[in-house]
């Protein structure tokens, strides 16, 4: 009985805490950037997303990753499911990826997302293309570098509060 318990509370404390980091995400994307800051914000929900896909897939998932994709797409204005499948694309390679990933330390996984970055701005690209919207241009790219950056951030802090295995599931 006392075991279940606190498995009870340590599954209410994790779920806190995903959506605490998710809703800090959605805040900082929706903080009025301007200039080159704009052009160089991370995508911050994607890379919380991804953060927890990799280290709680059974928690934060593909729906999960359409929910705040859609929800991205109202926050910038953008065609309605851009960032919805591109939150899925990404969820979908970091899952495939995930035992690959969680045997590598910040800077490696860091350099191992940048291509899923890159591809979830690519399609990003695509998408509005083919919807006729001009897109940015290739400064749409420029954010996958600042969120492998953050990730390194996230995950290194991450890792040298809970330790390197602490997190996996």
């Amino acid at each position: 009985m006392r075991r279940s318990r606190e498995v009870a509370q340590e599954s209410s404390a994790g779920w806190l805490r995903i959506v605490i980091t998710l809703v800090v995400a959605v805040l900082f994307k929706q903080m009025p950037w301007s200039g080159w800051a704009l052009t160089l914000r991370p995508d911050f929900v994607l890379v919380v997303v991804l953060f927890w896909a990799l280290h709680r897939p059974s928690r934060v998932g593909m729906g999960m990753a359409f929910a705040l994709g859609l929800l991205s797409d109202f926050q910038d204005g953008m065609v309605f499911g851009q960032y919805g499948m591109a939150y899925v694309l990404g969820v979908y390679a970091v899952q495939y990826f995930r035992l690959r990933f969680l045997q590598f330390d910040a800077a490696q996984q860091s350099a191992q997302m940048l291509p899923i970055f890159l591809l979830v701005q690519v399609l990003v690209l695509v998408v509005g293309w083919l919807s006729g919207r001009s897109p940015q241009g290739i400064n749409i790219l420029l954010p996958a570098l600042s969120g492998a950056l953050v990730w390194y951030l996230i995950a290194f802090a991450a890792q040298s509060l809970h330790g390197r295995n602490a997190l996996r599931q």
